[in-house]
């Protein structure tokens, strides 16, 4: 019985001591997976680029509002019933073509009224032009008295005194005729709609029927400084970017103010930019970078390397090292180093918000 208990004393500490060595083991392993996982996670991707030597374009940068380079709001002269609308918010119109038309059925007895008034103006006028013409005759012979003559001339004159006031009154109602069919005065789109037919409309609401733009150039009002407006000139490239498109716009400057507003003491400048394929949308923002002079032989990095406003990541060894720079000049991508950085050091453009200085990484292409 006691070498039985004996045996099984053996085989139990054997089985621990064997299960024991098996656990350690197992530790061991994962602790040095754990480890080699953690190295791995510790290398972080990022993308650099190789300092050079390079152009520079010098530019100044201003925020605006983008404006159609036309606008028309179409508005009646004459107060009425909108009879029918043509177009809708969206549609491209021509020159001329007809947007608005207006009741004009009141406007056109009116009109027939004023005709049957011009004929018979001009048969009065007609009828005192012969008995003129007789009197004359009449009048060479000594047939006729002078206070007769006076009468008829004072016929004539009234009979073509009511034919001018007759004309005038048709040709008003016909030119009122005319503004009830309200055209587009240049090829553009419509881009808003302020009434419904059947509406009627008065001039007092000031609110315009449709409002047209012509959005195939986009401008730019900037207000410029007084120190920087003596660095701007007509003709010189500016460069429009919006927060919708991925690439900027290339235009240029139109006009430059040559005296300062009294109120705000800047000059105005106006920038316009091509918009022909429609990607720019009026009444939204973008920033303007006038192009000023071209710089030769520094070193230009993107402005999205820089962080903290005056630090970049180096790239040594496949560790990221923090380096402090000054900027000299920046347009609206690019920024040039004045010192910190020289040419064939790389610095990383992408992931160095995640970095610390010493961060292990691995460089993506």
């Amino acid at each position: 019985m006691i070498k039985e208990l004996s045996r099984m004393k053996k085989y139990w500490v054997i089985t621990f001591t064997i299960t024991t060595l098996l656990f350690v083991s197992n530790c061991s392993q994962d602790q040095a997976k754990i480890k080699n996982e953690t190295y791995v996670r510790r290398a972080v991707p990022v993308k650099v680029e190789v300092a050079k030597a390079q152009t520079f374009l010098s530019t100044l940068a201003y925020n605006g509002s983008l404006t159609a380079i036309q606008t028309a709001r179409i508005i009646p002269e004459i107060p009425g019933k909108i009879e029918a609308l043509k177009v809708q918010i969206g549609d491209f119109v021509s020159p001329s073509q007809t947007l608005v038309q207006m009741d004009v059925s009141t406007l056109q007895l009116q009109k027939k009224q004023a005709a049957a008034g011009v004929a018979v103006a001009e048969a009065n006028l007609i009828d005192a032009q012969k008995n003129w013409e007789r009197l004359s005759t009449l009048r060479s012979e000594n047939a006729v008295s002078q206070q007769q003559v006076e009468k008829m001339k004072l016929g004539l004159d009234a009979a073509q005194a009511q034919m001018s006031q007759a004309s005038a009154a048709y040709d008003l109602l016909k030119m009122q005729v005319d503004k009830a069919t309200l055209k587009a005065p240049f090829a553009g789109v419509i881009t808003q709609k302020g009434f419904q037919p059947g509406d009627l409309y008065s001039p007092a609401t000031m609110m315009p029927v449709y409002t047209l733009q012509n959005v195939s150039r986009i401008k730019v009002e900037l207000q410029i400084t007084s120190n920087e407006i003596a660095r701007i000139n007509k003709g010189q490239r500016a460069s429009l970017k919006v927060d919708y498109l991925s690439e900027p716009v290339e235009g240029e400057v139109i006009l430059v103010g040559v005296a300062a507003d009294p109120m705000s003491k800047t000059f105005f400048v106006e920038c316009q930019f091509d918009n022909s394929q429609g990607r720019l949308r009026a009444g939204t923002f973008g920033n303007v970078a006038i192009a000023i002079e071209v710089i030769h032989d520094v070193i230009v990095i993107p402005r999205k390397s820089l962080i903290d406003k005056s630090h970049i990541f180096i790239v040594q060894n496949d560790h990221a090292y923090q380096r402090s720079i000054e900027i000299d000049q920046e347009s609206l991508d690019q920024l040039v180093v004045k010192s910190g950085l020289v040419e064939n050091e790389a610095f990383v453009i992408s992931g160095a918000y995640v970095l610390t200085d010493s961060s292990l990484v691995e460089i993506s292409e």
